[in-house]
């Protein structure tokens, strides 16, 4: 029995060391768009990982000053692309505006799960977070999506986009999100402007085992929220009207 005990105060040390080895404050970088073309996708990620694939779709965007300016343009509804709106709306993840990039984030040495994404934005007009949608893939099998005005922020509070640069710490556990992901997306379903700077993770939970698919996915305990365009755009869409 003292065996046993032993052994789980020392595997318990062990994952102790390992978390706080990452060291207090630390932050993984996702991306910060310095230097970037939004018109062509780089081989490397700033944090010096591949970029597998980056998708610019139904908008416009450019570099101003280091950061990415999106200008969202998502396709209205045509009865000559669809027989009718159920379709359109069913159809959604096609139409709405998409900024994505998937970023090798397990080939990072010392990678862990954290409790929070911090995204330095602005918009044009604010209030942009009505009309956005927050979704990641840890894996091609798993997807998550929420509102990004129902997403909780570090201080329980939920998002709101304002015309001055800010950075919006969300709570990854509290908004149903798993904490670290290799693809990450911001779409819009309706016309919006906003700008990216920094985004990263932080605060170590436990570290990642990158060793294998089976050994990430056992670290993955939030339920699946379903891609994006199974969450309800057309009544969002009416909100807005």
């Amino acid at each position: 029995m003292k065996k046993i005990a032993a052994l789980v105060l020392a595997v318990m040390m062990l994952l102790v060391a390992a978390v706080s080895a990452l060291g207090e404050g630390e932050t993984f970088l996702w991306d910060n768009f310095d230097e970037r073309d939004p018109q062509s996708k780089p081989e490397l990620a700033p944090n010096g990982v591949q970029i597998w694939w980056d998708n610019w779709a139904n908008l416009r965007a450019k570099n101003e000053d280091g950061a990415i300016k999106i200008d969202y343009r998502p396709k209205a509804y045509d009865s000559e692309d669809y027989d009718t709106e159920d379709e359109y709306y069913a159809a959604a993840g096609d139409w709405m505006g998409n900024w994505g990039e998937a970023v090798n984030m397990w080939a990072l040495d010392g990678i862990s799960w954290c409790k929070y994404l911090t995204i330095r934005v602005k918009g044009a007009e604010g209030g942009e977070e009505k009309k956005l949608i927050m979704d990641w893939h840890p894996e091609d099998s798993k997807f998550y999506a929420a509102r990004f005005s129902d997403l909780v922020l570090a201080d329980g509070s939920h998002p709101v986009i304002t015309t001055d640069w800010q950075d919006l710490v969300i709570d990854l556990e509290a908004s149903g999100f798993p904490g670290m992901t290799n693809a990450f997306h911001i779409r819009a379903f309706a016309k919006a402007v906003i700008w990216l700077d920094e985004i990263t993770f932080s605060e170590a939970v436990a570290p990642i085992d990158a060793t294998s698919h089976d050994t990430i996915m056992a670290g993955i305990t939030a339920p699946e929220t379903g891609k994006p365009a199974e969450l309800p755009i057309k009544e969002f869409v009416a909100e807005l009207e």
